[in-house]
């Protein structure tokens, strides 16, 4: 029994180079506020369309990538105004990565005081001119798209209940399987940014070795 019980204890908990650093990235995750749920279906995100500030329409289920993050962001949102030099970082690491996609996504209703009385046209060509004044006040690097209905920043309900948070999907098929609450974190030193240990777990669980 006792050789049983060490043998399964090797197995969990391997005494080898870098265990360490895995526990500590364990114990990160822990603290964060973060929700990691099961693997569960797509929650219809492979329908949803935005438009880039290019004028591209985009549909999440075609971008061509096995992981996609979504990075939803807010106007007047001050954490996700002091998470943008870590999405920057991301963004040109990610890249190197051809099969990790990273997009910063928004609900073009959060712009406006009363968004039921636009149409759909209007918010999304005014959220459009208003963001890219947000891209060139904040140096935002990562592509944007203004989400067409159904997406919705929905604080009581829905797949993204505020700003700033992070999604990430699995495609082939398209299926949730992490998203940040909260932004990844606010580190501003570019010498530091790479250090990170917040920085290092998401591009773990981004499929970035």
């Amino acid at each position: 029994m006792d050789s049983q019980a060490n043998s399964d204890s090797r197995l969990s908990f391997p005494f080898s180079k870098g265990i360490f650093f895995r526990l500590t990235l364990l114990l990160i995750a822990s603290l964060l506020t973060v929700c990691a749920p099961s693997e569960q279906s797509n929650l219809g995100v492979q329908n949803f369309e935005g438009i880039s500030l290019e004028g591209e329409n985009i549909r999440i289920g075609d971008i061509a990538a096995d992981r996609i993050a979504l990075n939803v962001y807010g106007p007047n949102c001050l954490p996700c105004i002091k998470e943008i030099p870590v999405l920057n970082y991301l963004n040109a690491e990610l890249k190197k990565s051809p099969h990790i996609k990273l997009y910063m996504i928004v609900d073009p209703d959060i712009f406006f005081d009363n968004p039921e009385a636009l149409s759909t046209e209007q918010k999304m060509k005014e959220a459009a001119v208003l963001m890219k004044e947000e891209v060139k006040k904040f140096g935002i690097q990562v592509p944007v798209l203004i989400m067409k209905p159904p997406f919705k920043v929905d604080r009581t309900e829905g797949l993204v209940t505020g700003t700033p948070e992070t999604l990430l999907f699995k495609t082939k098929p398209l299926i949730l399987y992490y998203n940040f609450i909260g932004p990844i974190s606010e580190e501003s030193d570019p010498n530091k940014i790479p250090k990170t240990m917040k920085v290092i777990f998401f591009k773990r669980m981004a499929g970035q070795s």
